[in-house]
């Protein structure tokens, strides 16, 4: 496609979903769905020529997207061919539900980014009801955007219905919306925002990564049915957030944020993807396009906090978040990963969707709601709806919430709710987002009853374990991927090493790196490594190589235990290195004198950990 002057630059939002779509990421992930109910009969002579006219004014919703010489830009295709499709529905069995189900086979065809990149769709579902679908590619418009053309197209319909004239356009042009994003990249405030999130980002070694769990059904893609919240316990969430003057949405995110934190990390930070609109400006609002974008919103939980405590700082940060919302947050963790991990862990998104939109068209009214909010992250959360009527959802597939199902992932949240509301001077260490059966299940799979049989009393860690391969030898001290060691077999393999690193010099009061990922391998090092009586220092092997080079400076270990895979990450850099592997064979040593229960047992940097320990 010759480029010319109707060609536009993508702004840095759209350039993302571009680049999305590009790496892998399903292109109908960022389509956008909205479907309205009519209450009544509609005109699809004129609600087709209203939809046409509207189209016809929202320029940036109709750009077509295209490359030249290896770049990507955007023109509005001036006469698109808009067709609104019918579908008449009424003799069905169940009308309703044959829309809902076409409306998400629309929803998962793929537009081509060439244009046009929307689709309208009408059903008829009885003699006085009508549904209308709209379905646009998030690269062209947003959720505040369709919001704008769905208000003007039900003026520009009862305009026509009363033969009154228009009321006068006011929709933002391409050109605009390119010049809104310029302004702002060249802008006091861009720098400030800048500032202001190269000091609060996640932590380099920040965990999460997820496998999406597989589906053999044909149903995977479609959305869950919302559940409604409990009306009870949201009353007593509502009185809470009233006493403590914060937004009952904060208190709902930081019930989110304990019960990801309980399901998704088990660390002291815990970093929610938090759609925001980026429309701050007052030219955005009128702005039929696309600039919203996701902001991470990062909470480090003390466990000596309280509840109230901590629902007021979820506020403060989702205040301070939203005061820099317009900066692309993800374009900063992708430079300062840029020596170390690939891309930001996987995420639980928080989203607070407005209820559904009521339109008047020539007094018949419609009320509008969305049925697919778009990509953010890889697990969301989506509440929708206002006061005691408030709807649950999810959206994707990825980490260990979305092993739930729906009913069930929301009757946990409200448990979490009714615990912060029971008592919320309680700390967050006595917060527990697993249920009775749960723990049950958890005493039974770490041989509890024979772990802590009898009174252990005082003592150094390897005199308690040793207390411990007395009584239970045979019980399963330690499980991962498929491999297992009893007590007595984790106290063979961690002799083992002990001896391999005694040969090396290490002994009491030094400290000794451990490089390895979570695995029985891990387990047997650090305990090998207390045994001679040393601190062992544990390192994520995924962190950047800076972080990595920093805390083997920091913590000046003796030697570091890794694999020969891993070797390379620390060889050169003056630290003796001890592959795991070695301890096979070698004679495990006993007699070891070990630490005094004073002694140091671990020097640990924490994803919150930005200095010293």
């Amino acid at each position: 496609m010759r480029l010319d002057e109707g060609a536009r630059p993508l702004t840095r939002a759209q350039l993302d979903i571009w680049l999305a779509e590009e790496t892998g990421h399903s292109s109908t992930d960022w389509q956008l769905g909205v479907l309205a109910r009519f209450d009544g009969v509609i005109d699809r002579e004129l609600l087709g020529r209203a939809i046409r006219h509207v189209i016809g004014e929202a320029e940036p919703v109709r750009a077509a997207i295209f490359e030249t010489d290896g770049q990507v830009f955007q023109r509005a295709i001036a006469d698109p061919d808009i067709e609104i499709t019918f579908h008449d529905l009424s003799d069905s069995r169940h009308p309703v539900q044959e829309a809902r189900r076409m409306a998400r086979e629309i929803q998962r065809t793929p537009m081509p980014l060439t244009g046009p990149l929307f689709k309208f769709t009408l059903f008829q579902t009885w003699d006085d009801e009508f549904y209308l679908f709209g379905c646009f590619h998030h690269i062209v418009i947003d959720g505040t955007g369709i919001t704008l053309l769905a208000h003007r197209i039900a003026t520009v319909y009862g305009a026509m219905v009363s033969g009154e004239p228009f009321p006068p356009a006011f929709f933002g042009s391409l050109q605009d919306l390119v010049d809104c994003e310029s302004a702002y990249e060249a802008s006091a405030e861009y720098q400030a925002d800048q500032a202001y999130w190269a000091e609060n980002l996640p932590s380099q070694n920040e965990h999460g990564h997820w496998a999406a769990p597989s589906t053999d059904s044909d149903d995977g893609d479609q959305p869950p049915t919302p559940v409604r919240l409990d009306p009870a316990v949201l009353r007593q969430v509502q009185e809470l957030s009233q006493a403590w003057n914060l937004p009952r949405s904060s208190v709902i995110t930081a019930a989110c944020a304990l019960l990801v934190r309980g399901w998704c990390t088990g660390n002291s930070e815990v970093v929610l993807d938090f759609p925001v609109s980026r429309r701050v400006q007052p030219e955005s609002k009128t702005l039929p396009g696309m600039l919203s974008g996701v902001v991470p919103l990062v909470l480090r939980m003390s466990p000596d906090s309280t509840i109230v405590d901590f629902c007021r700082y979820v506020d403060a940060r989702i205040r301070e978040a939203l005061q820099h919302q317009r900066f692309p947050v993800y374009a900063l963790e992708r430079r300062s990963r840029a020596n170390g991990t690939d891309q930001p862990a996987d995420r639980v998104s928080v989203n607070f969707m407005p209820s559904a939109l009521t339109l008047d068209f020539a007094d018949v009214e419609a009320s509008a709601s969305f049925t697919n909010p778009g990509q953010v992250g890889d697990f969301g959360l989506i509440f929708s709806g206002a006061g005691d009527q408030l709807f649950f959802s999810t959206s994707g597939t990825g980490g260990p919430l979305s092993a739930f199902e729906l009913p069930e992932l929301a009757k946990r949240l409200e448990r979490v709710l009714v615990a912060m509301v029971d008592d919320s001077s309680r700390r967050l260490s006595s917060m527990d987002v697993v249920d009775d059966l749960e723990l049950l299940r958890l005493e039974g799979w770490g041989n509890r009853a024979a772990v802590v049989d009898g009174v252990l009393g005082s003592g150094s860690i390897p005199a308690l374990f040793g207390a411990v391969v007395e009584r239970a030898r045979d019980a399963v001290a330690v499980s991962c991927e498929g491999r297992s060691l009893t007590f007595g077999e984790l106290d063979v393999a961690s002799d083992r090493l002990a001896a391999v690193l005694v040969g090396r010099g290490v002994g009491a009061g030094d400290r000794v790196g451990v490089l390895l990922p979570r695995s029985v391998d891990a387990v047997v090092a650090m305990l090998a490594v207390v045994k001679v009586g040393a601190a062992y220092v544990p390192v994520d092997p995924s962190v950047p190589l800076a972080r990595l080079e920093f805390v083997l400076a920091d913590a000046a270990p003796v030697v570091v235990v890794t694999t020969a895979v891993l070797a390379d990450r620390v060889a050169g850099r003056g630290v003796g290195v001890v592959d795991v592997a070695e301890a096979v064979g070698v004679e495990p040593m006993s007699g070891l004198v070990g630490p005094s229960p004073d002694d140091v047992a671990y020097v640990i940097y924490t994803s919150g950990t930005t200095g010293r320990p």
